[in-house]
């Protein structure tokens, strides 16, 4: 009867350990995670929603705090199944004018080891507006 006892207390004591280390391992992974998308670069020009007038673009970000190798992804849908331009890059401005359509919304983001930072859009406007 004694020996069943301790067994019991000690089958609790190690699914109580064991549910400790997983929620754990969880919030690190998850930590991890955050840390990282917050050194990660950033796009910031042109601002989200801009509209370009003409049919050439500089685009330029923040480049974290991360010193690893940055890819720069242009792409006509928000999840970027048609990327046009996918380009290494180095320093924090890339200008590209390589047949960008009038009237279309355009979608970038920077990849640095996978992983994504967040995607900014600008449009080509329809019509050159002359100032």
């Amino acid at each position: 009867m004694y020996t069943k006892n301790i067994v019991i207390s000690t089958g609790k004591w190690l699914r109580k350990y064991a549910l400790l280390i997983l929620i754990l391992v969880m919030l690190t992974t998850e930590l991890v995670s955050v840390s990282l998308n917050g050194m990660s670069p950033k796009p910031q020009l042109p601002p989200n929603g801009y509209v370009v007038e003409s049919g050439s673009v500089t685009m330029q970000w923040n480049k974290g705090n991360i010193d690893k190798p940055i890819t720069l992804q242009l792409s006509k849908t928000e999840d970027f199944t048609d990327i046009v331009l996918e380009r290494k890059v180095t320093g924090t401005t890339t200008s590209y004018g390589d047949s960008l359509e009038r009237g279309v919304t355009y979608y970038w983001r920077l990849m640095q080891d996978e992983i994504p930072s967040a995607v900014s859009k600008f449009s080509v406007s329809k019509q050159h507006i002359k100032l």
